[in-house]
C-alpha cells in the first residue's frame, strides 16, 4: 500500500514536471523562427529524388549523418514548411525524453532520482533549447533515452528479446542521427559487457552484429564525408575549462541553480532512507559518469589534434546521466520534501531561464526572419524604396519572403567573394533609398555610409547587427550617430594624442586645406595612442579609422594600422591596405580600418587599465603620398552577440543607448 503511494505521488509530481517542461517548450510555440542550421537543413530539402538528397544534401552538403536530413525531406514534403510544422516533432521528441529519462532512472534507482532527473531535463536551457530546434539533438536524446531505456529492462528484467530488440532498433536509429549519439551507442554498447551475465553474452553480442550490419547501409555516406574534410573544422579550438564553462552554462550562470542543487541533494540525502547498494547500482553509477565524461574526452582531444568539434550541443546525449548519478545516492523521502524540491528546482530554473538567461527574448530574434519583418515594415512606409543587403544564402532570405508572402529587392554577397572595389560598383548601382543590413562584416559599414551617410536604424541579436541607412534623409527621422573619439587637424600645433612632424604638414594653394606628405623616409607616421578606458568603458563597441589619402602612383603599398597592447603583449593586430581599397592616383580617397573590440579582445569580462590602442600609416615600399584627414569614431557593438552560449553581459541601458536618437 505504501509503495502503491509512493508510485502515485511520483506520478502526480511527474505529471507537474511534464506540464511545466510543455509551457517552456511550446511558449509562444508559433513565433520561434528558424536559426541558421534549420534554414541550412531545410535549404537541402528542395531535392527531386532521394538519391540528389544524399548526394548532394547529405554527402556534399552537410557533415552529419542522413537521418534528420532524410526526415525532414519527407517531413516537409507530407506536412510543409513552416517553422511551426518543422519543429513539432523535434519539440516533441524533446519532451518525451523528460518522461523517458524519469523512467529510466526509476528502473535503475529509485523514484526520487527519477523526479529530481525529470525535474532539471524539464527546466534547463540545454534541454529546452535544443528541443526547440529542428536539427539532431531533441531526436538523439529521445533516440539514445530510448536505447538506454531498452538496455536496462533487458539487463534488469529478465534479459527479454523484446527489450534486447528496443536497444538494437534505437541504436541504429542513434547511429543515424548524429556522429556523437553514434559515439554513444557504442559507449552503451560495450559498456554492457560489465552487466550481462555470462550465459547471455552470446546474444547480446549478436545484438551488437545487429546493430552494425543496419548501420552498413550508411557507411559510404560516412566515409564520403571523412574524405571530403571530416565532421567538424568550422568552430574554434575549445578552452582547457572546456568543461567547465559548459556546467556554468548548464546551470544558467546562476549560483540560485548551483545553491538549489546543493540544498535539494543535502536536505534529501540527510532526510531520505539509505537506498539499498547492489553490485550492479554501484556499477550503473560508475559507468553514468564514464557515460558522461567519456564524449567531452573524445570530443575534447578530436577538436585539439584533428579539428574543432566539441560544442555544448554535443553534450545533450549525456547530460542526463550526470542527474542521474548525482541524484543515485538519495533514498525515499517523505511527500512534502520532494513536492517541495521538485517545485523549488522547477521556479528556480524557470525563472532564471526566462529572467537570467532571457531565452525567450534572445533566441527568439534570429536574423534572417527579423531583417525580412523590419525590412517588409520599411517597404510598407516607403513603397519601392527598401533594399536588403545581407550576407546570406538566398534560400534563407526568400524563405521568409514565401512566409510573410511579400518579396522586396535583396543583394547576397555570400560566396561572391567581393572587392572594396566590387561592393562599391554594387552600392552604386543600387536605385532605392534606403538599405537594410544583415551579416555583413563590421568593416562594411563605413563603406556603405559613402552611398548611403544617414544611419536611421539599428538592431542586434544573437550573431547579428542590422543596420538602416538612407541615402538622402526621409522626413521626421531621427539619426543615430557614431562618437568621434579623435580627429587629426594638421593646422593644429598640439594634438596630444598624435605624433606627427610638422615640417611635413603642408597648405594646399587651391583648397586652404592643410595636408600631410608622407615620404620615402617615413616608413611609419602619423601615430595615434591612447589609453582604451579613455575611449570606452566597455568591449561592445566599434572603432571606424577612416584616412583621406592621395596617392602619387599605382605601386604605393601603405596601409592603415591597429594595434592593441597591453605592455609589450600584443593583443591584437590589423592592416588595411591602400590596394585592397582600388585607390587610383592623383585623387583623394578614403581607406577605412574597423576594430571590433569584442572580437579583438577576445570577449574579455573587461578592460585593464594598461590596454592602449594604437594606430599608424605604414609605408612599406616607402612611396609618396598625400594625408588630408584621419579620424578615429566610436559606434555601438553586439552585447548580445554570443549569449546564447555565454553569460549575459552587465552593460547598462545607458551605455547600449548612448549613440541613439542624436543627429551627427
Amino acid at each position: 500500500m505504501k509503495r502503491f503511494i509512493v508510485e502515485k505521488h511520483s506520478e502526480l509530481l511527474l505529471l507537474l514536471i511534464m506540464v511545466t517542461a510543455f509551457l517552456l517548450r511550446f511558449w509562444r510555440f508559433a513565433d520561434i523562427p528558424f536559426t541558421f542550421d534549420e534554414l541550412s537543413a531545410m535549404s537541402r530539402t528542395v531535392y527531386d529524388n532521394f538519391r540528389d538528397l544524399i548526394k548532394y544534401g547529405v554527402v556534399e552538403g552537410d557533415t552529419h549523418p542522413a537521418g534528420v536530413q532524410v526526415f525532414m525531406y519527407y517531413w516537409v514534403r507530407a506536412f510543409g514548411e513552416a517553422e511551426w510544422v518543422v519543429k513539432l516533432p523535434f519539440i516533441m521528441a524533446g519532451l518525451a525524453s523528460v518522461w523517458v529519462a524519469y523512467e529510466i532512472a526509476k528502473l535503475w534507482f529509485n523514484n526520487t532520482a527519477a523526479v529530481l532527473t525529470a525535474a532539471y531535463m524539464a527546466s534547463l536551457q540545454l534541454f529546452v533549447m535544443y528541443s526547440q530546434i529542428a536539427r539532431p539533438y531533441a531526436s538523439g536524446l529521445f533516440l539514445t533515452l530510448m536505447m538506454v531505456f531498452f538496455w536496462s529492462r533487458y539487463l534488469l528484467k529478465g534479459y527479454k528479446i523484446g527489450s534486447l530488440a528496443g536497444f538494437v532498433i534505437f541504436a541504429a536509429l542513434s547511429s543515424y542521427n548524429h556522429h556523437f549519439s553514434l559515439l554513444f551507442a557504442t559507449i552503451v554498447g560495450f559498456t554492457g559487457l560489465w552487466f550481462v551475465e555470462p550465459g547471455k553474452k552470446r546474444q547480446y553480442m549478436l545484438a551488437g552484429v545487429a546493430i552494425f550490419v543496419l548501420y552498413i547501409p550508411h557507411l559510404p555516406v560516412f566515409f564520403s564525408q571523412l574524405q571530403k574534410g571530416g565532421i567538424g573544422g568550422w568552430l574554434a579550438k575549445p578552452s582547457p575549462w572546456f568543461l567547465l564553462q559548459f556546467v556554468e552554462w548548464l546551470f544558467h550562470y546562476s549560483v540560485w541553480v548551483f545553491l538549489v542543487l546543493a540544498c535539494v541533494i543535502g536536505f534529501l540525502f540527510f532526510k531520505s532512507e539509505k537506498p539499498p547498494g547492489t553490485k550492479k547500482k554501484k556499477r550503473i553509477r560508475l559507468f553514468m559518469l564514464f557515460w558522461f565524461l567519456l564524449p567531452v574526452i573524445i570530443g575534447y582531444a578530436y577538436s585539439v589534434f584533428k579539428e574543432p568539434i566539441i560544442q555544448y550541443s554535443l553534450l545533450i546525449f549525456s547530460t542526463p546521466y550526470l542527474f542521474m548519478l548525482m541524484f543515485s545516492y538519495l533514498g525515499p523521502v517523505k511527500k512534502k520534501h520532494l513536492t517541495l524540491a521538485v517545485i523549488l528546482i522547477l521556479l528556480t530554473n524557470s525563472l532564471t531561464l526566462i529572467i537570467k538567461r532571457q531565452h525567450y527574448r534572445v533566441f527568439y530574434k534570429q536574423p534572417f526572419e527579423h531583417v525580412v519583418q523590419r525590412a517588409l515594415e520599411l517597404d510598407r512606409n516607403y513603397p519601392g524604396n527598401v533594399l536588403i543587403l545581407n550576407n546570406y544564402i538566398p534560400y534563407y532570405t526568400e524563405y521568409y519572403f514565401r512566409k510573410y508572402g511579400k518579396a522586396i529587392p535583396f543583394f547576397t554577397v555570400r560566396n561572391k567573394n567581393l572587392s572594396v572595389t566590387d561592393l562599391r560598383n554594387v552600392l552604386t548601382e543600387i536605385k532605392e533609398n534606403l538599405v537594410i543590413t544583415s551579416g555583413l562584416e563590421a568593416s562594411r559599414f563605413p563603406l556603405i555610409r559613402e552611398q548611403f551617410p544617414y544611419w536611421i536604424g539599428y538592431d542586434r541579436g544573437f550573431t547579428f547587427q542590422e543596420y538602416v541607412l538612407a541615402r538622402n534623409l526621409p522626413p521626421d527621422t531621427d539619426t543615430w550617430r557614431t562618437k568621434l573619439i579623435s580627429e587629426i587637424s594638421f593646422a593644429d600645433e598640439h594634438n596630444t594624442d598624435w605624433k606627427i612632424n610638422n615640417k611635413y604638414v603642408l597648405e594646399d594653394s587651391v583648397s586652404a586645406d592643410y595636408i600631410y606628405k608622407v615620404s620615402p623616409g617615413q616608413p611609419y607616421s602619423l601615430s595615434f595612442t591612447r589609453t582604451l578606458n579613455q575611449i570606452t568603458g566597455h568591449i561592445y563597441v566599434f572603432l571606424d579609422i577612416e584616412a583621406e589619402i592621395k596617392t602619387s602612383d599605382s605601386l604605393t603599398d601603405a596601409a592603415l594600422v591597429a594595434e592593441l597592447k597591453n605592455g609589450k603583449e600584443l593583443l591584437w593586430w590589423h592592416s588595411a591596405n591602400f590596394k585592397e581599397f582600388g585607390v587610383k592616383p592623383g585623387s583623394w580617397q578614403k581607406v577605412y580600418l574597423t576594430i571590433d573590440l569584442q572580437g579583438a579582445l577576445k570577449d574579455k569580462d573587461r578592460i585593464r587599465n594598461s590596454d592602449m590602442l594604437k594606430t599608424f600609416l605604414w609605408n612599406k615600399n616607402e612611396s609618396q603620398l598625400l594625408v588630408r584627414n584621419v579620424r578615429i569614431s566610436l559606434r555601438p557593438g553586439n552585447p548580445y552577440r554570443y549569449v546564447l552560449f555565454t553569460n549575459i553581459p552587465k552593460v547598462s541601458r545607458d551605455e547600449l543607448l548612448s549613440f541613439s536618437g542624436v543627429p551627427e
